[in-house]
């Protein structure tokens, strides 16, 4: 580890001492691990070569203005530098329609849960979620109550039951689950602000579950939500 730290500030001193192009090339190669670390999150909502040529003019940027007195590593400094990403991201979706910008958003959401989860070593709120992506609580809220509904109903994994349930079914429906479903659904949904799960194994880890023992309680929950739409 200290011998890519010391080839890192090698490397960066030679750039700045002789500011070539090929110094630099030989630099931001030796910086492409971590380049192509911090791109791979966001590999779901914008296509990589745009962020990974976003993400070298950031690292650049980094490299100028990197003072090695300040204590901080180079990588380290590097990657702080990086977690603009996430507003490129959010701002290359902007030519998308309506329901793509919220799909992808909501993809990004759950990249920035996993980021800052790794990061911190614990589940971010979604405040500090919204203040990472630089969105309004609010509309983050919305977005994971109902893409993240949409995603659980048309998923091959969870009850295909109709996309246009209302709040009011889905609250029906909720009432009427087990306490072992009503986790499993808020997981996957978002439902009442529940932090959504990274995946189908995030939940079974969660609630020590089988794959079968899963998919059986989602399955069961596709005759709540249908009994919940006739009483309605």
């Amino acid at each position: 580890m200290n011998e890519v730290k010391n080839e890192d500030l090698v490397l960066w001193r030679k750039w700045k001492g002789s500011p070539t192009p090929q110094n630099l090339e030989a630099l931001i190669k030796q910086l492409l691990p971590i380049i192509k670390r911090e791109t791979s999150r966001w590999g779901s909502l914008v296509p990589s070569y745009i962020m990974e040529n976003e993400a070298k003019l950031l690292a650049i940027k980094a490299c100028e203005t990197y003072n090695p007195n300040a204590g901080a590593a180079l990588a380290t400094y590097v990657i702080s530098q990086l977690q603009k990403l996430s507003r490129t991201a959010y701002k290359n979706q902007s030519a998308l329609s309506v329901p793509e910008q919220q799909r992808l958003m909501f993809n990004q959401y759950n990249a920035a849960q996993r980021h800052l989860e790794d990061l911190n070593g614990k589940r971010p709120t979604l405040e500090e979620t919204a203040d990472y992506l630089a969105v309004k609580p609010k509309k983050l809220q919305f977005l994971v109550e109902n893409v993240g509904r949409k995603e659980l109903i048309e998923s091959g994994e969870g009850p295909a039951f109709a996309k246009d349930h209302s709040e009011d079914i889905l609250d029906l429906a909720f009432a009427d689950m087990t306490p072992i479903q009503q986790k499993i659904f808020k997981m996957r949904t978002g439902y009442q602000n529940t932090p959504i799960a990274k995946d189908s194994n995030s939940i079974m880890r969660q609630l020590n579950l089988t794959q079968g023992q899963l998919s059986y309680q989602l399955n069961s929950m596709k005759p709540l939500l249908e009994r919940a739409q006739r009483l309605r």
